[in-house]
């Protein structure tokens, strides 16, 4: 319980926080994202590292749902589109450093313990196959909602 709700309520504090900020600075774009990002590090910081003990990440999630609905209005109109595009470029670089680690892990675990053997082979192959078998009864199954949505499919 602590670990999760104290996660909540350190993320809602800061929000809050974050929002005090962001209210304070008018038409500085450098600063207003340095602020999203600054207390973005230290919220995770509080809550990982010191005697409170509480999920960082729910902490995260808490404040950007805060961020979203009630924060986004203090950022100033001149920012709002540069501290959407270093956000989104903050999280373009995290999916993919997650995704190369995680490949680098998977592939040392696979060289190194030889679990990968010609049945997994064959078993991917049959999966890649099985999945396009689902994807074409999808399409099919939503055909006429896609037809009356607007879009055009043929079998062309």
């Amino acid at each position: 319980m602590r670990l999760s709700g104290g996660g909540v309520i350190l993320g809602l504090v800061g929000g809050y926080i974050m929002a005090f900020l962001i209210s304070r600075i008018k038409y500085n774009q450098v600063l207003e994202i340095n602020a999203t990002v600054s207390v973005s590090y230290m919220i995770f910081y509080v809550a990982e590292s010191t005697g409170l003990k509480v999920s960082g990440i729910i902490a995260i999630v808490v404040m950007g749902l805060y961020m979203t609905n009630i924060g986004k209005t203090r950022i100033s109109s001149g920012s709002a589109h540069a501290v959407h595009h270093v956000w989104s470029y903050i999280g373009f670089v995290a999916e993919t450093v997650i995704f190369i680690v995680s490949g680098i892990i998977m592939g040392q675990k696979a060289w190194h313990e030889n679990k990968i053997g010609p049945e997994d082979y064959i078993k991917l192959v049959g999966i890649y196959v099985v999945l396009h078998f689902i994807r074409f009864f999808c399409i099919l199954l939503f055909w006429p909602c896609l037809r009356k949505m607007g879009y055009g499919m043929t079998f062309k």
